[in-house]
């Protein structure tokens, strides 16, 4: 084969790359986005496949593949799934660090969201907190609290009411001074003049504890995500109704925002985030005045947006049953410091 991926369609080529690695099928991945050929009548050919390949060819869709030189890891994975498969050359392992990562305890959705981090295709960006003390009306509320979170990666924070939970976040936010410690966003200190420029970077959803009657739609909501950043009128209104369909509220663009219920206030608001570009989303008790429709809409959104999306997410919440159903990464506050 000429190309490292070609993809066809009734034997004629529909989409080819002569990128290495994984790439390939990445972008293969954005071509099935722009298409409606269904993924089930194409056939791929691809040069090397081992366990991460098979696992995206197999979440793709793909039914029918032929690979140059197939890794023994890789046939497990087609055979599970029912993919027609065949190959010129068979081997015991790939030389490649990803396939000694993968682990057979993985699902393939996680697998999935592992090698899109490891690619690059993620939104998010990383933070970093190290020994941050925080206090509060000369009460200590962070004591030499540390923190890493990857780019793409997602965590929950419980604690009782009054453990600091909303206090760190301000503190991520550069609301709240620190007396020690350090917190990093991405390459930026919050603090910092270089910060400042970019703290449109980190979107934040609060709790709401107040009733606002104010006559603002939920478009313009949303649209104040680029409200401090030079663009068209047309790049403005794109990223707007982008950022609603995505969250799956562009229907509620004329809608007054307070009249809107919970949830729908969840969603314009996770959407306000995404039209700013935000790549560190913090949540505060975002189940806090939602009923369990919205409780169970909002865990299906912020799984979407981590398949899709993948910002960073920090989320705090003392809803246990909430959390144990978002089944992320937790930790808990408590006297300052997360165990």
């Amino acid at each position: 084969m000429e190309h490292s991926l070609i993809v066809l369609h009734n034997d004629q080529p529909v989409f080819t790359s002569d990128e290495h690695w994984l790439y390939p099928l990445f972008d293969f991945e954005q071509f099935l986005n722009k298409t409606d050929i269904p993924v089930n009548q194409l056939f791929l050919k691809d040069k090397i496949a081992g366990k991460a390949a098979a696992s995206l060819i197999v979440r793709l869709g793909i039914r029918n593949c032929f690979i140059e030189l197939l890794s023994e890891r890789a046939v497990p994975v087609f055979e599970q799934h029912g993919v027609k498969f065949a190959y010129h050359q068979l081997v015991d392992h790939i030389q490649c660090r990803t396939e000694d990562l993968i682990t057979d305890s993985m699902s393939l959705e996680e697998t999935y969201l592992f090698l899109r981090k490891r690619a690059g295709k993620v939104q998010g960006t990383k933070l970093l907190i190290n020994a941050l003390t925080v206090q509060v009306a000369g009460k200590m509320v962070i004591d030499h609290l540390d923190l890493e979170l990857g780019r793409g990666e997602q965590l929950v924070i419980c604690g009782e009411n009054g453990s600091g939970k909303t206090t760190l976040l301000k503190a991520i936010l550069g609301l709240v001074p620190a007396a020690n410690g350090v917190i990093m966003i991405g390459e930026e200190q919050v603090g910092t003049s270089s910060w400042q420029k970019n703290r449109f970077q980190t979107g934040y959803l609060h709790q709401e504890t107040t009733k606002n009657n104010f006559p603002i739609t939920a478009g313009e909501v949303v649209a104040i995500g680029v409200s401090g950043i030079k663009t068209e009128k047309s790049e403005r209104e794109y990223r707007v109704e982008l950022s609603m369909r995505k969250t799956g509220c562009f229907h509620l663009q004329n809608q007054l925002f307070h009249l809107l219920s919970g949830g729908e206030k969840q969603r314009v608001s996770l959407a306000r985030c995404l039209c700013q570009n935000a790549r560190l989303l913090l949540l505060d008790e975002p189940t806090s005045y939602l009923d369990e429709k919205g409780k169970n809409e909002l865990k299906e959104l912020l799984v979407d947006l981590s398949k899709n999306e993948a910002p960073t997410m920090l989320v705090v919440s003392h809803d246990s049953n909430w959390v144990d159903q978002l089944n992320w990464p937790t930790k808990t506050l408590k006297n300052g410091r997360l165990c």
